[in-house]
């Protein structure tokens, strides 16, 4: 005896599968976020420190108290930044970056971001952003 209606459609186990797939990038988009929008906030704030910087003149120990002082207002965890391992200045430890280069200035911040996911699975995220500031004219 032949069937004549042919099965047509997703078996349960099919389905099963595709929701554990969703929800699992929901689960690593929803650990993911608030990483990056920590970054956009370290981002404005030193974009805001070297507009600031192109009309007057600042020294390094200015600069990292005015930036401590915007991550601290946008709640930034400055302490839990580490900084990158592979960032563009590898002999300092600092997470900023400020350094003078003929008459331009240099700003940014280099650090790497742990985010733990399951049992001993960790994603590691670099972030690493400079920006070139000319030196005020006088």
């Amino acid at each position: 005896m032949k069937l004549t209606n042919k099965q047509s459609g997703m078996s349960t186990i099919v389905l099963i599968v595709i929701i554990g797939l969703f929800g699992y990038a929901i689960f690593v988009g929803l650990k993911i976020t608030p990483v990056y929008m920590e970054y956009f906030s370290i981002k404005s704030a030193v974009d805001g420190l070297a507009d600031e910087m192109e009309t007057r003149q600042m020294s390094k120990a200015q600069y990292m108290d005015l930036m401590r002082r915007r991550l601290n207002i946008n709640y930034v965890d400055i302490d839990g930044l580490k900084p990158s391992r592979d960032g563009c200045d590898k002999s300092k430890k600092d997470v900023f970056h400020f350094k003078t280069v003929k008459k331009n200035t240099e700003v940014g911040v280099n650090y790497e971001k742990r985010i733990p996911m399951i049992a001993n699975i960790d994603f590691l995220i670099s972030f690493d952003y400079i920006r070139t500031i000319n030196s005020p004219q006088k």
